[in-house]
């Protein structure tokens, strides 16, 4: 399906209205001249529609850990569109049409790596994954105007975007099943930044399936000898992190947005209150949401978005 579908081109209209409401002018303008205010706030997310193939998404980890690897369609769109809605309450969100042929391909946020204007269109850890970035780079670059760069171009390089975590601060790296050294150094190239290198072992697919950021000080990780390894390797605290530990590692990951934090609906209540009160803490509002169906194919909530600031 080309991105040229009247579904795309109607959500950048209504984008481009908002942004012209909020005093911003038109989208192209808005691209490449913001103000030193809203320069911090992301200002368009990136979604896609959940394909009919989902059902036959990779899986390896959540078959290890549950019994109910069942995937639902009818659930997971149910549960897709809730998020959107959420996602929708803090960000302005385009949703990019369903990629049916291609079973993982609503988790957008493993094809690209994105600073600014700058974009690095990955080259995924598992070949099956790999046409998923074309629709990407061609949204990015023809729609956006942003500066695209394939890692595919670079020798022996691959990466999962799920294994990029970006504070702010500093960009961490996973290295990974699906991420490798040599996917380092094209983002330091790329980018013009120092990449951490975070080496990890256990039931975990991503480096942000363990642990993800609030704010610019604060990072998610599960107790236990997975995240104590991860926040030693990462030398957080020696980074001058907060490191709020949780009792579940789904939980820990959040999508941290415009002052909101988008968090997974566990059911369990010391979960949902160590979360609020980490959000109120911190001027924040917090909403919850269920992503029991897209956790079967070991993905979570920042698996199913790309953050802008552009």
């Amino acid at each position: 399906m080309q991105l040229t579908t009247t579904s795309v081109r109607r959500q950048l209209s209504c984008l481009e209205k908002m942004m012209y409401l909020l005093g911003r002018g038109s989208r192209t303008r808005s691209l490449s001249t913001t103000s030193p205010a809203a320069a911090p706030q992301y200002t368009l997310a990136i979604a896609r529609q959940v394909p009919r193939s989902f059902p036959n998404a990779i899986t390896k980890f959540a078959a290890a850990t549950s019994s109910d690897t069942n995937i639902s369609l009818t659930t997971t769109i149910q549960q897709h569109d809730a998020y959107l809605k959420t996602l929708r309450s803090f960000v302005p969100t385009v949703c990019l049409p369903a990629l049916d042929d291609l079973p993982d391909s609503m988790f957008v946020e493993d094809t690209v790596v994105v600073m600014g204007n700058n974009a690095v269109i990955t080259h995924p850890g598992h070949p099956a994954r790999r046409a998923e970035v074309d629709s990407i780079r061609d949204f990015l670059g023809n729609q956006l105007g942003m500066s695209v760069k394939s890692m595919s171009d670079y020798p022996n390089a691959f990466c999962d975007g799920g294994d990029i975590l970006n504070t702010s601060r500093h960009l961490f790296v996973g290295l990974s099943e699906r991420t490798n050294r040599e996917s380092i150094q094209v983002l330091e190239e790329v980018l013009q930044v120092e990449v951490i290198p975070v080496t990890f072992e256990g039931n975990a697919l991503h480096l942000k399936s363990i642990v993800t950021h609030v704010d610019d000080s604060t990072l998610l990780a599960p107790i236990g000898s997975l995240g104590d390894d991860v926040i030693k390797t990462m030398q957080a605290i020696e980074k001058g992190y907060t490191v709020i530990r949780i009792p579940n590692m789904l939980a820990c990951n959040v999508v941290s947005v415009n002052g909101g934090l988008v968090a997974q609906n566990m059911g369990d209540e010391e979960i949902r209150s160590i979360l609020m009160q980490v959000a109120e803490d911190r001027n924040m509002r917090v909403a919850f949401v269920d992503c029991s169906e897209i956790a079967k194919a070991d993905a979570a909530l920042t698996c199913c978005s790309v953050l802008l600031k552009i």
